[in-house]
């Protein structure tokens, strides 16, 4: 038994070009009358040839998993936005629509890809685990961490801590995803051709960027889910960054209006 596990372990890692040489080395190892030094020098010979091919096997994986990376993202399509945010008046691709359209090409180009829940950090986003896998062998892992889900409009709690949690998951999965591969979204034009879109249009701003608008929001006494509504996207982070400095720029404009104003209701108190 242990023979022939040996074996098949040496085709695992060991080169053809390199077996005869293993092979050799392990007879005269198993040779009683061999001095310990020789024995050491060559299980030593031996441990740096399944070395150089454990590391050449890694980096044929690596090319093979962005070879395949390529050629599944040039097939991928643009994801039609089906699903209706009646809050903001706009239309998203779910998360159901993008495993409908991409995991099937993602599927046939040899990944596979994972996601779990890893606790909060310490501003209370939910941390999520993500693993791609390819059948080469290679692997890449991350985490993403997503504010929660939890309040709507001027910061009321309008979720339970369970429907919250899902909420933010799933948001988290489908942002997390469509980053991975690189997927965009499109609205469905029943045909028609699409205007083509430039990097910016399709790019969401930062979580930095997101993070300066919420202050603003804030500053500016708005209604965030009136706020989305107005700027027709589903949440914050869905804001082009082309529009970015036109947002800021909007809510700067109204914080002005709204020091002014009680700027004036002092002055006449």
């Amino acid at each position: 038994m242990s023979n022939a596990v040996k074996t098949i372990e040496h085709e695992k890692i060991i080169p053809a070009s390199d077996a005869p040489m293993v092979a050799m080395i392990e007879r005269i190892v198993m040779d009683p009358n061999i001095p310990i030094d020789r024995l050491e020098q060559m299980l030593a010979m031996k441990e740096r040839m399944e070395d150089r091919a454990r590391e050449d096997q890694e980096r044929q994986a690596k090319k093979a998993f962005f070879a395949a990376m390529s050629k599944c993202q040039k097939e991928l399509p643009v994801v039609i936005k089906r699903s209706r945010n009646t809050h903001t008046n706009s239309n998203y691709a779910d998360l159901a629509a993008i495993e409908e359209q991409a995991m099937p090409i993602i599927h046939d180009h040899g990944f596979a890809v994972s996601f779990q829940p890893d606790g909060y950090n310490d501003k209370g986003e939910l941390r999520i685990l993500w693993e791609v896998s390819h059948e080469e062998g290679h692997s890449r892992t991350g985490v993403g961490e997503i504010p929660v889900d939890g309040a709507g409009a001027q910061g009321r709690v309008n979720k339970t801590g369970t429907q919250a949690f899902g909420s933010t998951a799933t948001y988290g999965r489908r942002y997390l995803l469509c980053m991975i591969f690189n997927i965009s979204t499109g609205d469905d034009r029943d045909g028609n051709r699409a205007k083509v879109q430039t990097e910016d249009e399709l790019k969401g701003i930062t979580e930095a960027q997101a993070s300066v608008i919420r202050g603003l929001i804030d500053e500016a006494d708005l209604d965030i889910e009136q706020f989305c509504k107005h700027w027709r996207v589903e949440a914050i982070p869905d804001i082009p960054s082309a529009k970015f400095n036109e947002v800021v720029a909007s809510l700067r404009r109204r914080i002005a209006f709204l020091a002014e104003q009680a700027k004036g209701g002092s002055n006449n108190g």
